[in-house]
């Protein structure tokens, strides 16, 4: 099998996990080819067939396909690639310093590609574009649940020592929009469902954390996606029941897979469509998966108290929460847990941002 330059045939551009399939290898061969004959669209192609398929990319994959997109001219595309692979391989990766220098030519070829007057108008920040806020004060509760999966386990008391405030909806893509053409960036897809109000949907990791560290800086605020603790401790409200004011969600309580009535079709919903808890959060349950900043384990560890290191989550997953439109009822607990790979997008992936008080 060919490989592109500098990587090894038993670490070439990805590794193709457990369930590597033969069209999965004819691509990863004709990607090799065509980006070492330098026919880039060719190359282009081969990566989109990859990205379609259920294979896991190695980190070094968004640096070459980065690339080749910056050859094709495909700027916007080109920078959210290069960005993923920065900010996920460590600063001693053989290719680190070629893509922040390459990061660097595609952003000052998509501010070419402005017209100063736009440019200025993406400076300003309209009172909508910030996520309303509720502050969760300090307190302690019972983390996790003897109920179910060991990765629940163990249930013990924890402590939140400071205040904070975390997002009264999920980030919906009005909001997203406006920091995607502030920054020049391609606007996630939304399955044909709509945008506006509704969650935003197929974003990484990465995308999230890019939205937060964007929305910190016009604002002078420090906002961030939670951890596991601060999720689940604004999720049960200071109780110790499963969700906080219902043990079980039902027909009309959420938007997931057992809670909508027959007439409603299996797609996201504008964010507030159902009641607030306790705090006045909408939308913990169902909806869209939300990303937390705190990498999964199979059984607790203190690292669900903690953000991660973006820099060092190769091989890792980052844990999700609260369930979404295609959840079953029964997932739509406080103490429930799932994890998608930093890099992952769905439509039944969003997020909401924590802001530090």
């Amino acid at each position: 099998m060919p490989c592109l330059p500098a990587c090894s045939c038993q670490q070439c551009l990805y590794a193709i996990a457990k369930n590597s399939t033969q069209e999965a290898n004819y691509y990863l061969t004709q990607a090799s080819k065509y980006y070492n004959q330098k026919n880039y669209s060719q190359a282009e192609k081969a990566f989109q067939k990859l990205l379609k398929m259920k294979v896991s990319l190695h980190k070094d994959f968004y640096y070459f396909y980065g690339k080749t997109l910056f050859y094709n001219g495909k700027y916007a595309k080109s920078a959210d690639n290069l960005r993923s692979y920065t900010e996920t391989a460590s600063n001693k990766s053989k290719y680190q310093t070629d893509a922040k220098r390459l990061l660097k030519r595609t952003e000052k070829a998509l501010a070419k590609q402005q017209p100063k007057k736009n440019r200025q108008k993406k400076q300003s920040l309209k009172l909508s574009d910030i996520p309303e806020m509720v502050a969760i004060p300090a307190g302690s509760f019972v983390m996790g649940s003897n109920h179910g999966s060991e990765d629940q386990k163990p249930p013990r008391k924890v402590v939140i020592k400071n205040d904070y405030a975390i997002g009264k909806y999920e980030i919906t893509f009005a909001q997203y929009d406006a920091f995607a053409r502030a920054t020049s960036r391609k606007k996630p897809d939304d399955s044909g469902w709509g945008r506006g109000n509704r969650p935003v949907i197929n974003v990484s990791l990465h995308n999230a954390n890019d939205y937060a560290r964007w929305l910190s800086k016009k604002t002078d605020r420090t906002f961030r996606l939670p951890t596991e603790l601060e999720w689940e401790y604004a999720a049960r409200t200071g109780y110790i029941n499963q969700l906080g004011f219902n043990d079980l969600m039902g027909l009309g309580d959420a938007n997931c897979d057992g809670c909508r009535y027959f007439w409603e079709s299996a797609k996201t919903v504008e964010v507030g469509s159902f009641d607030a808890n306790k705090y006045g959060v909408h939308d913990l349950f169902g909806n869209v998966w939300e990303w937390t900043c705190s990498i999964y384990t199979r059984r607790y560890n203190g690292q669900e108290e903690y953000c991660a290191n973006e820099n060092d989550l190769e091989g890792k997953t980052m844990a999700v929460r609260g369930g979404s439109w295609n959840s079953f009822n029964q997932t739509l607990r406080s103490y429930i847990r799932f994890n998608n790979f930093p890099t992952y997008r769905g439509n039944e992936q969003g997020f909401r941002l924590l802001e530090e008080l």
